[in-house]
């Protein structure tokens, strides 16, 4: 596994770079900044936590909650020892801070000390529509039977009956838990649980879900303030950065050009 250079964050957040960062939309998007209900509304412009998510996927910082957690902990341990020999930044939320994460999934970026956003620098027009977004889901009921194309070769018999109306897939007490054979040759008429055939669909179900998109009239421009050494990560990420980039929803494409002021 490739070493991830994260020396940055042992020194102190020096914020004396500003830099320019231009988001060219290369397809609709959807930055939903809240956990929705029905409806998937989108932001008209990107949030903080979706930028910090950028640079990061730009750098190749591909890391689930525990170990980010993990990290982020040893890092402002290694900053506390830093900071005694520098006492002016011994209260800063660098040290003292409790890391925030995004209100939407609860994301935690591991530059939230040492890159700051001031915003847009203008506003952006965009237009906007509405469309089906196959929002994938797991459940350990029975709606994993309806929201699955895909389902067990061994099934392909018994699902045909189904349709048919032959057999009868339920969760009432009626239906019963059938294994092995006695489920692939289960009679004519049969009530079956939904437990009984769950391990042979996926973990994860389709659910149709209205989103909004948005397509923006011109780039986004952000202004951000950094550290030197952030910076130089930044400008070799986004001449060559180590994954597609995207805002918001994965079918989001987007180019970004970085350029230090």
């Amino acid at each position: 596994m490739e070493q991830i250079d994260l020396s940055f964050f042992i020194e102190p957040p020096e914020l004396t770079v500003t830099a320019m960062l231009q988001i060219d939309a290369l397809a609709p998007l959807s930055m939903v900044a809240a956990q929705p209900g029905a409806y998937y509304r989108s932001q008209p412009a990107p949030t903080e936590f979706m930028l910090y998510g950028l640079l990061e996927n730009a750098l190749g910082w591909h890391l689930s909650a525990t170990p980010r957690k993990q990290v982020m902990d040893d890092l402002k341990k290694s900053a506390k020892k830093s900071a005694k020999k520098n006492v002016a930044w011994a209260k800063s939320p660098w040290i003292t801070g409790k890391p925030t994460g995004s209100p939407e999934i609860g994301f935690v970026s591991l530059l939230q000390y040492h890159v700051a956003f001031e915003g847009l620098e203008k506003p952006v027009q965009v237009d906007t529509f509405d469309d089906l977004w196959s929002q994938q889901l797991r459940d350990t009921g029975r709606s994993f039977f309806g929201g699955s194309r895909h389902y067990d070769a061994s099934l392909s018999d018994l699902m045909t009956r189904e349709r048919r109306g032959d057999v009868e897939f339920g969760d009432r007490a009626e239906h019963e838990v059938l294994r092995d054979e006695s489920l692939l040759l289960a009679a004519d008429g049969a009530k079956i649980q939904y437990k009984s055939v769950r391990s042979k669909f996926p973990h994860y179900y389709v659910s149709p879900t209205v989103r909004e998109y948005v397509i923006p009239r011109s780039p986004y421009l952000f202004r951000l303030l950094t550290t030197p050494s952030v910076s130089a990560l930044l400008k070799d990420a986004f001449n060559d950065p180590s994954a597609p980039l995207y805002i918001g929803s994965n079918d989001g494409w987007v180019d970004v050009s970085y350029e230090e002021l």
